[in-house]
């Protein structure tokens, strides 16, 4: 089984071609899903991209660019879906259009059940195909447009394998009388919930050295918990994008009094004291 080349992908970015998609689904009792979502580049997380395989072809939907709606009315009627540690893709799906997949194989879990010592896609493709999967777009802001032909290739191989793959680990947990079992921890992963953000002003007790700061020393990282909350907010930016933990907690212990020794702890950029510069400031002058 060859991997799809950047050529061979085909992208859907229009209405017209979504309904045809939609209409060649109808025809596959069974077709491989999975998403890319903004989570590392983004305050306000969004599915940016949703991958499809069928037997015949690889395809790439871009939910930014186009409605995908006629797409879940097929994906949810209850023909079986394919996905690979489906957890956070049913979530991202539910939260972002309301779709429930409710025939879902998990291809993670079938692993799980039969005891594989190596549950990623990456290592399951390479010991059933010899192929080592890329991992070079993991991190790629999935969010910006255009995206590059080597970006929708390594996207189409989350999904290029995993009906030989489901195949193959079916009639494993089958062979196993692990089938049940099996089955219903994908009905479990098919009913996940998406969470709402909820910010928690206290969370930066969790962070790693705060319960060792005197008293003005946590108040301070108290103070720069919620500011740089508010300016990742403001900005739609992740917040470790925005200001470090660790540079977080420095500044509290440290309380630098001049630019020169804020400058000087460690993760504080002059990008960061753009953003952050003044909030900072407030925070150490509050304390």
């Amino acid at each position: 089984m060859s991997e799809p080349q950047p050529a061979d992908v085909v992208l859907i970015a229009d209405s017209l071609a979504v309904a045809e998609l939609a209409r060649e689904l109808r025809d596959e009792p069974i077709v491989a899903v999975d998403t890319e979502s903004n989570s590392f580049h983004a305050y306000r997380e969004r599915v940016c991209l949703i991958q499809i395989s069928t037997p015949r072809r690889d395809v790439i939907v871009d939910p930014i660019a186009v409605d995908v709606g006629p797409l879940g009315a097929v994906l949810c009627d209850g023909r079986e879906t394919v996905l690979h540690g489906a957890d956070y893709d049913v979530r991202c799906l539910h939260r972002d259009y309301g779709w429930r997949l409710p025939r879902l194989f998990d291809t993670m879990i079938a692993a799980r059940r039969l005891g594989r010592p190596q549950l990623g896609l990456a290592a399951l493709v390479e010991a059933r195909f010899g192929v080592r999967l890329s991992k070079s777009g993991q991190r790629s802001d999935w969010g910006r447009r255009p995206l590059t032909r080597a970006q929708l290739a390594y996207a189409a191989l989350d999904t290029h394998y995993l009906l030989p793959l489901a195949a193959e680990l079916r009639d494993e947990l089958g062979a196993r009388g692990l089938a049940d079992q099996a089955a219903a921890d994908f009905r479990r992963t098919a009913r996940a919930e998406s969470r709402p953000r909820v910010f928690d002003e206290e969370g930066w007790r969790r962070l790693g050295g705060a319960r060792e700061l005197d008293r003005s020393g946590q108040a301070v990282l108290r103070a720069l918990w919620i500011a740089r909350e508010a300016r990742a907010q403001a900005e739609d930016r992740p917040p470790f994008k925005v200001l470090g933990e660790p540079s977080m907690v420095e500044i509290a212990r440290r309380r630098p009094g001049s630019p020169e020794a804020l400058a000087a702890v460690p993760g504080v950029s002059p990008q960061v004291l753009r953003r952050m510069g003044e909030a900072i400031r407030a925070a150490l002058s509050a304390a």
